[in-house]
């Protein structure tokens, strides 16, 4: 059985609990609860801990997931590299600082990053990938994301991340070529890649990844209708990541394990 952290007891985190409490080869072995009182500790089997103490339920797991905040990532950071424990993290809406405490953390732990969980994702910034040279010249790309209105960051971390497959793909910079459209801002250049994003009611998420041209169209849709699928794909990764040496890894390193 390998003893797993959750890191965060929001909605993601109560995903993962029940996630891993149907799994099979997993076991609980904590939750890191930042506010006391916003938890259910009967949650957690009598072997594992509720704690808002990273260190006591890090010290009781073998592999560590973060669905916290972005503003807790320098200490969960620094808690795993502490404890030695490989780390998962699928916060989004990291900066550039925190990008690089993790370049530095992986230095001396296997940590597996990325903004979406989700396999189909994973597959479908492989087809905008490939799909984008092919369609060139003559066809815009847009990407549109739709999330519940419970989410804070706008657009999706997964918007960027189909953002700068786009434009890697054809050879640009992404923060040169990057337009987020909040409702009056228009396309400046055929190379813009615009990116909208809806608030709407408990939508666990969609994305699409629109080509056009003057004549003709060509849609990438990707849509989850329950976000236990984030939390399936990041217990897969803790799976995985606990073979790997240290070093940064992300769901394109897990994809291609499994050609």
């Amino acid at each position: 059985m390998l003893r797993i952290a959750v890191l965060g007891a929001g909605r993601m985190g109560r995903e993962l609990i029940a996630a891993a409490a149907s799994s099979d080869d997993l076991e609980l072995a904590g939750v890191w609860v930042r506010g006391p009182g916003r938890f259910d500790p009967k949650l957690v089997p009598a072997t594992g801990v509720a704690s808002g103490d990273i260190d006591e339920v890090l010290a009781a797991a073998e592999v560590a997931v973060d669905f916290s905040l972005a503003a807790a990532t320098g200490e969960v950071l620094a808690g795993v590299v502490k404890a030695g424990l490989p780390l998962v993290c699928g916060v989004t809406g990291l900066g550039d600082r925190e990008v690089q405490q993790m370049r530095a953390a992986a230095n001396s732990i296997p940590l597996f990053y990325d903004r979406n969980m989700s396999l189909g994702i994973a597959v479908l910034k492989e087809l905008v990938a490939r799909a984008a040279p092919l369609l060139q010249p003559g066809f815009v790309a847009a990407i549109h994301e739709t999330h519940h209105v419970h989410k804070k960051d706008a657009p999706s971390g997964t918007a960027m991340a189909l953002g700068e497959a786009l434009a890697r793909s054809l050879g640009r910079k992404f923060e040169d070529v990057y337009r987020f459209e909040t409702g009056g801002e228009q396309r400046r250049s055929p190379e813009d890649i615009v990116i909208r994003a809806t608030r709407r009611g408990e939508v666990a998420g969609e994305h699409t990844v629109l080509f056009q041209s003057d004549a003709e169209s060509l849609e990438l849709t990707h849509k989850v209708s329950e976000r236990g699928v984030f939390a399936q794909g990041a217990l897969q990764a803790a799976r995985w990541l606990v073979q790997r040496e240290p070093g940064l890894y992300d769901m394109s390193d897990l994809m291609i394990s499994r050609l």
